[in-house]
């Protein structure tokens, strides 16, 4: 192949990197080396040893040169020779002409998008899930400790239950989890609150909180037992943790690049609000709902007493959201985490042989 003389040869002003005066050099190549010549310059260089700056928009490129010296060269020709000769001028010349290219501009940005909502769609909830079920037992326990803890010195009071009644719902919450590979580290506590209202939640290390208020808004112990094994879905899940580590990209990144795993305690701090006030995604939801539609066809209850549990208390939420926006406080109730209950009681009640959901 035959080579033209623009792509051996070109014109050149030359720095040598001790004053700022330029002078004009003819640059040639020869073999494997750069030749520079002009008034009072002479020298070669191997073409190994010097580099040709990347191309930025119309910017005018240059070669340095390992003394110290600079070449400003405004021929294109010759600076691909010379990246050809190099081994790399191919790369170099693709990103140069897709940099100076709208169109290609904005196929890097289209493509740059799409890119990221992948990640943001499917990365994100895989390393979340990675990192949650990586984390240490003890770490996890530790977690559930504090969050109760918090939540007990702001939301919570000591329940009014009777003794009895918490011994009932105590035991069919162990003939729940007592099958499970991990049930006895599954445990089930009363708390009473008014901003929390009729709510169930599941904390990391397999504690599940009940409220009074949603025992009391329960019509029989079916209903309660749906609502428990909704929420020990949760917890088998991990959906707590992973929730807050999606919302935490950075963190989860971090978590799951270096493997610290043990710095991820520091979401202590970040549940309690979580817990409270988490808008489950409807993975996490469906995945909570279809453990619990296992269980109570394992025990042969009939679905709807789920299906109408969760109709009651999404009427409640109704009633307890519109008088928030009057008063501007309160706390979202068990159905402000638990979206698009319409979709969720038409799952359930499909399941149970394609019943409409229950009026509420």
């Amino acid at each position: 192949m035959s080579t033209s003389a623009s792509e051996v040869e070109a014109a050149a002003g030359y720095y040598d990197g001790r004053v700022s005066a330029r002078r004009e050099v003819t640059l040639s190549l020869e073999g494997e080396s750069l030749r520079l010549a002009g008034a009072g310059v002479a020298a070669s260089y191997p073409l190994a040893r010097v580099e040709v700056t990347a191309g930025v928009g119309s910017i005018r490129r240059a070669i340095r040169l390992p003394d110290g010296g600079l070449c400003e060269v405004a021929d294109q020709a010759f600076l691909a020779a010379v990246e050809r000769r190099q081994g790399r001028g191919k790369v170099g010349a693709l990103l140069h002409r897709w940099e100076r290219s709208l169109p290609l501009a904005v196929a890097a940005l289209v493509m740059t998008a799409a890119v990221v909502v992948i990640f943001m769609r499917f990365g994100v909830p895989a390393l979340s899930r990675h990192v949650a079920n990586a984390l240490p037992l003890s770490a996890e326990a530790l977690l559930g400790r504090e969050s109760l803890a918090t939540l007990d010195r702001l939301l919570f009071q000591p329940t009014a239950l009777s003794a009895e009644r918490r011994r009932e719902l105590t035991a069919l919450f162990g003939r729940m989890t007592a099958p499970l590979p991990d049930g006895e580290s599954y445990r089930l506590e009363f708390r009473r609150s008014e901003a929390v209202g009729a709510n169930a939640m599941a904390l990391p290390s397999g504690i599940v909180v009940v409220t009074d208020g949603l025992v009391e808004l329960a019509r029989n112990d079916q209903e309660i037992a749906g609502v428990l094994a909704h929420e020990v879905g949760h917890v088998r899940g991990r959906h707590l943790i992973r929730h807050v580590l999606q919302n935490s990209v950075t963190g989860l990144l971090m978590a799951a690049v270096t493997g610290d795993i043990l710095s991820v305690t520091s979401l202590s701090a970040t549940l309690p609000t979580a817990i409270v006030d988490a808008k489950f995604s409807r993975d996490f939801e469906r995945e909570a709902d279809d453990a619990a539609v296992a269980y109570l066809q394992q025990e042969r209850i009939p679905l709807r007493r789920y299906a109408e549990i969760l109709a009651r208390l999404q009427t409640e939420h109704d009633a307890k959201t519109k008088g928030e926006k009057n008063d501007g406080a309160g706390f979202r109730s068990y159905l402000s985490s638990h979206p698009a209950t319409g979709e969720r009681l038409r799952r359930i009640m499909a399941a149970e042989g394609g019943v409409s959901p229950p009026a509420r």
